[in-house]
């Protein structure tokens, strides 16, 4: 087929996919992989040359993983140093192991199984992030244990991709005479790079950034990404490694940022492209010649990777909810999975056909990351009904021997000691009332639990137990604060079903969950959408330069109003003055009217305009000149020039408008 014919049927053919695609909830990576498996060889062959397809795969992850190096940040490895060393190492070491094992036993080679070690314990970091960040989860516990874990991952590819070429009989890794020679080439070639990178790189783009050139800073940074992976290729190692490397080197300089802003415009083409290659080299008969090993071996890789996932939390001291996130969220195969899969066929190692299933399971498993992310908390309620006596730890206890005060009554219970929790605790104290703490982080726990804050459980509020424990029965007040999303409403039907008086104030950050929560039990919910929208509108309507007292006035109606929709009615029969968010803040708006000559109201005072009485408004901002008043005297007479500003809808303003406008 022609070439632009064939590229134009693949565009074509990928928007329609990508679009199903997120009409389903499908990652753009698993989209293209289909696209590529639609469009290649073993599909419709939009594209047989399998050469020019390998072509486009290296081209693709030398830049994919590229723009990886230089997204990757040493201070988030800082950050979670538990999480990447303790966690990071049990969930990849755990995973080999055992993959290994199960491979062993289906008398699979020994370098074969290992490998598939490899590959198997690395996950999605593309796939996980991003659903993490639609969910607004990336910097809870859960989300902090996941990327801790995942830049142990990422980091683990580089003696991974050392290690591989080893593992091919033919490779001169295992020749004693040669070893000397290539440990001396390799340690050369990461001598020049270190060279390169600390000395030689920044000086050269400090030079280059002078020339404020973006087509010569763009190929300068492209030329040292293919510098860096020549000379890594010429060490007898990946090219792909070398791009890495080079992302790195250039991400952790001072020019890092505009970088960034270069490449990542090209970031997304980049990996469609590599997915595009992959899905293109799956050959769909071969699948369905080995369709029962293929599902063997996809129901492996997920109870592997769940059960290895959640047992790595475990080791860092997670709750069973955390633990049970983490093992599904990284039940897929990554990005760098394939880079190790595509060197092991190139190298020996594996074979075509088992090459092929890879390529399915992979494509299967990262297809199912979004729904398994989101059948966390069934699967978490599972375990809790299987488990009732399960802890998180044994008794709630924390690192010492201190016990709750016991017999608390009126107290407070807060449900997430964050920033929000903690305001609260403070309060609390300062007022003198008694509280209890849950807290799923064992660190917070350790850092704030003392002799003189005994009150702190380390537990899930989720469970009906961990509430008891903490005297929900004889609470006055249950505020949650947890930034799981998920988690919120499932702590207030819990304690709903445990004490039926106890007021429950949740904090959520959308507005459309309110309703779902007041229904479930909560008696007031506090969005954090309503709460910024309402002092953006505060500051946007000073800038009107109205009054502040006229201000603080209509402030106060749309916190009644707001009070209305998150609040739950002591009568269930009772109307709800608010049904919806639209007629807080998309419906109303701020109208500004001048007095034109000839108007109607033009002689009138303001009194005879019956403002109250014929159009229902309370609250306006009247000016003349550069007098501002926030009570005009009602028989003010109005002239030519004046201005009222109303908070109004646009029916409204319709109907008052043309009072105001001079005739046509």
């Amino acid at each position: 087929m022609d070439f632009m014919l064939a590229a134009v049927a693949v565009i074509v053919l990928s928007v329609v996919l990508l679009y199903w695609g997120h009409r389903f909830g499908l990652p753009s990576i698993v989209s293209f992989l289909v696209i590529g498996m639609v469009a290649g060889p073993f599909g419709l062959a939009l594209i047989t040359d399998q050469t020019f397809i390998a072509t486009l795969g290296e081209i693709g992850i030398v830049l994919l993983l590229f723009t990886i190096g230089l997204e990757f940040s040493f201070q988030s490895f800082l950050r979670s140093w538990r999480a990447v060393i303790i966690g990071g190492l049990v969930q990849i070491c755990t995973t080999i192991v055992a993959t290994t094992a199960i491979n062993l036993a289906f008398q699979m080679p020994f370098n074969e199984a290992l490998l598939f070690g490899f590959i198997v314990s690395l996950s999605s970091t593309a796939i996980v992030m991003k659903i993490l960040q639609e969910k607004g989860e990336v910097d809870t516990l859960q989300g902090r244990t996941l990327l801790g874990i995942l830049i142990c991952q990422d980091l683990a590819i580089i003696p991974m991709m050392l290690i591989v070429p080893l593992l091919s009989g033919n490779s001169s890794g295992f020749d004693l005479a040669e070893a000397p020679y290539e440990i001396a080439k390799i340690a050369l070639i990461f001598l020049i790079i270190v060279v390169l990178g600390y000395w030689l790189i920044p000086r050269f783009l400090f030079r280059v950034a002078k020339e404020r050139s973006r087509e010569l800073f763009l190929f300068t940074i492209a030329g040292i990404c293919l510098v860096i992976a020549w000379l890594t290729s010429e060490a007898g190692l990946s090219f792909t490694l070398g791009a890495f490397i080079a992302g790195l080197i250039i991400g952790e300089s001072d020019y890092n940022i505009d970088a960034l802003g270069h490449i990542i415009p090209f970031r997304d083409v980049f990996a469609a492209i590599f997915f595009l290659s992959i899905g293109m080299l799956l050959n769909t008969g071969t699948m369905i010649d080995n369709f029962y090993f293929v599902i063997v071996t996809i129901l492996g890789i997920f109870l592997v990777k769940i059960l290895t996932g959640s047992f790595s939390a475990a080791v860092l001291g997670m709750p069973a909810r955390v633990c049970i996130f983490t093992g599904l969220a990284l039940a897929q195969i990554g990005e760098f999975s394939f880079v190790l899969a595509g060197t092991g066929r190139d190298a020996g190692v594996i074979a075509e056909p088992v090459y092929q299933v890879f390529l399915a399971g992979a494509i299967v498993t990262m297809a199912f990351t979004p729904f398994a992310m989101r059948a966390s908390p069934w699967a978490v309620d599972l375990f809790y009904q299987l488990f009732p006596k399960r802890k998180t730890q044994a008794k709630f206890a924390a690192t010492d021997e201190i016990s709750p005060t016991e017999n608390l009554s009126n107290h407070i219970i807060i449900a997430g000691y964050g920033i929000t929790g903690k305001s609260v605790a403070r309060a609390a104290t300062l007022a003198g009332i008694p509280y209890m703490v849950i807290e799923l982080n064992p660190e917070i726990i350790r850092q704030e639990r003392s002799p003189y804050r005994p009150n702190f459980i380390f537990g899930d509020a989720v469970q009906e137990e961990v509430l008891e424990h903490a005297g929900i029965q004889h609470a006055r007040t249950l505020i949650v604060t947890v930034s799981e999303e998920d988690a919120i409403p499932r702590i207030i039907r819990a304690a709903r079903n445990l004490n039926q008086t106890v007021h429950i104030l949740a904090r959520t950050r959308h507005v459309r969950n309110a309703q779902h929560l007041l229904d479930l039990g909560a008696d007031e919910v506090i969005s954090e959408e309503f709460e910024a929208a309402l002092e953006i509108f505060t500051r946007a309507l000073k800038r009107y330069q109205i009054p502040d007292e006229e201000v603080t006035r209509i402030i106060e109606r749309s916190k009644r109003l707001g009070t209305a929709l998150f609040t739950r009615c002591a009568d269930p029969t009772q109307q709800r003055r608010v049904q919806n968010f639209e007629t807080l803040f998309r419906a109303t708006h701020v109208h500004t009217v001048l007095v034109e000559e000839g108007s109607a109201v033009a002689g009138m005072t303001i009194n005879e305009l019956g403002l109250r009485e014929r159009f229902g408004i309370r609250e306006y901002g009247f000016r003349r000149g550069t007098l501002r008043f926030s009570t005009p005297d009602p028989g003010l007479r109005l002239e030519v020039g004046d201005t009222f500003v109303f908070f109004i809808t646009d029916e409204l303003a319709g109907k008052i408008i043309p009072l105001f406008s001079a005739p046509h």
